[in-house]
């Protein structure tokens, strides 16, 4: 008698259509990484979503020999039930194929000013080439802090940024790691191409901040970390005000590199005397949105946006 558990019974309530369609590419293909980027999560979380089907199945259904995975007996008998059902199931929701050609979609979109800076640009410009019927509704979220009170009513199907506190059910992916540097005006001449750490703490700063901050400064933090505490004469909620401002006084700023590089001439980039933790900057969206073949395609165009940029992870 086959005792595993059989796919429509075994704690369904815990496998969405999503977690499915990727156990199935995990037991055809054996390959973490590459069906990661298929379905558009980063290993770990495909790694944690396996873990979670192993405890579902109780079952290992894959393991490890030399250099790759090999299925269990049950991981193949679940493969070939899944070539049996899977199909039908899909049927279920299946609904006039994706053309983003011919598409008028609209992605509601929640990014923090840098993934703005960073990959608005190009993602637009690539919607323009491939799906030009697309809209998109983006609204600017705090930095370093996540609204939980807007997280599960439907505002956004997409947060792009340097996301925190994301609740368990949520799919996140890293896009890129971005260094910290600093900034002042390019006519400024009374900063050179270095900073010694009595000239960084010294200079009259412009920080980022937020009047409702869930979370301590980074930059105050390290500094503070190592004794240091630096003149913060102003603090602005959003990266993209700085450069006007910078660009007009004595006043510095600390910002991701990639942000400093879309300003212009008119800022220049300082070596600061130790590097500061990298900034990363991530993508997540909500469960109900995971397996919908119009979020799947965004979300791999804004993954090759992204790629386009020094700091974007392979």
């Amino acid at each position: 008698m086959d005792v595993m558990p059989d796919i429509l019974t075994a704690n369904i309530r815990k496998i969405d259509i999503g977690t499915l369609i990727a156990l199935q590419k995990l037991l055809i293909q054996c390959n973490l990484s590459k069906v990661a980027r298929e379905v558009g999560l980063s290993q770990p979380a495909l790694s944690h979503t396996l873990a979670r089907l192993r405890h579902v199945f109780d079952d290992r259904l894959l393991v490890r020999e030399g250099g790759g995975f090999v299925l269990t007996a049950q991981g193949e008998a679940l493969r070939d039930r899944l070539e049996q059902v899977l199909p039908p199931m899909l049927q279920l929701f299946e609904k006039e194929a994706f053309d983003p050609a011919r598409s008028s979609t609209l992605f509601k979109l929640g990014m923090t000013d840098h993934a703005g800076l960073v990959v608005l640009p190009a993602l637009q410009e690539a919607l323009l080439d491939q799906a030009p019927q697309i809209r998109t509704s983006i609204a600017l979220i705090p930095n370093w802090q996540t609204d939980q009170s807007e997280l599960d009513v439907g505002r956004y199907d997409l947060r792009i940024g340097g996301l925190r506190s994301l609740p368990p059910q949520w799919h996140q992916r890293k896009l890129l790691n971005d260094r910290i540097v600093l900034i002042c005006a390019s006519e400024n001449a009374g900063i050179g191409d270095y900073l010694t750490e009595e000239q960084l703490v010294s200079l009259d700063h412009l920080g980022l901040g937020s009047d409702r901050p869930a979370y301590p400064n980074p930059i105050d933090d390290f500094l503070g970390k190592r004794g240091l505490e630096r003149r913060v004469v102003m603090r602005v909620s959003h990266f993209s005000i700085a450069p006007n401002i910078i660009s007009k006084t004595r006043l510095v700023a600390t910002c991701p590199e990639t942000v400093a590089l879309s300003f212009g001439a008119s800022i220049r980039i300082v070596e600061l005397p130790f590097r500061f933790p990298d900034i990363d900057l991530s993508m997540a969206w909500h469960p109900r949105v995971h397996a919908a073949v119009e979020h799947i395609w965004l979300r791999k165009l804004i993954v090759d946006c992204t790629r386009r940029t020094p700091s974007a992870l392979s």
